[in-house]
């Protein structure tokens, strides 16, 4: 029941925020020319990349505990792409390159899980994966964001199998 309300203050939050981003009146001239999708997504809060983050992040976990290694690698994937769109924002705050933390810590360990992918290897994924929970926890410490505290998942909060697709 515990999960459920965080679970639930997450999404309630992840939606306020959003509804805050799509509601702000912003002229062009403030804008400036957005080119691209990337130059959009470099604008968009810190918190709401790293909501999708932990998201993508638990859907890995479940895939790869379920041995589903396609399904694995596409979040590995996201997670990747997530780091690179945090990492290239330049995020600071209060002073901590919170990008650049990122950028030293995540992609190593996003690494060792893509490999295990790779290796088709449940139990190395499964010690990669508690190693990369640890390693965010440790850059929300060094970033002064240490009361946001990342656990490795214990039920399934998605609409979502995760298990292999029956072969036809």
């Amino acid at each position: 029941m515990k999960n459920y309300f965080k679970i639930l203050a997450l999404l309630i939050t992840t939606i306020f925020l959003f509804i805050g981003i799509a509601c702000q009146q912003q002229q062009p001239s403030e804008m400036g020319h957005m080119d691209s999708d990337e130059q959009y997504l470099d604008a968009v809060p810190l918190i709401y990349h790293m909501s999708f983050m932990q998201r993508y992040a638990t859907k890995l976990y479940f895939s790869g505990m379920a041995e589903n290694w396609e399904l694995a690698d596409i979040y590995a994937h996201e997670i990747e792409e997530l780091s690179e769109t945090i990492i290239d924002g330049n995020h600071m705050d209060d002073g901590i390159d919170v990008s650049g933390l990122l950028e030293s810590m995540l992609p190593p360990q996003i690494e060792l899980i893509e490999e295990a992918i790779d290796a088709q290897d449940r139990q190395r994924f499964e010690s990669n994966y508690q190693t990369m929970i640890q390693t965010c926890n440790q850059c929300h410490q060094a970033a002064n964001y240490g009361a946001v505290k990342i656990t490795v998942p214990t039920s399934n909060p998605f609409a979502q199998d995760f298990s292999l697709p029956e072969k036809e």
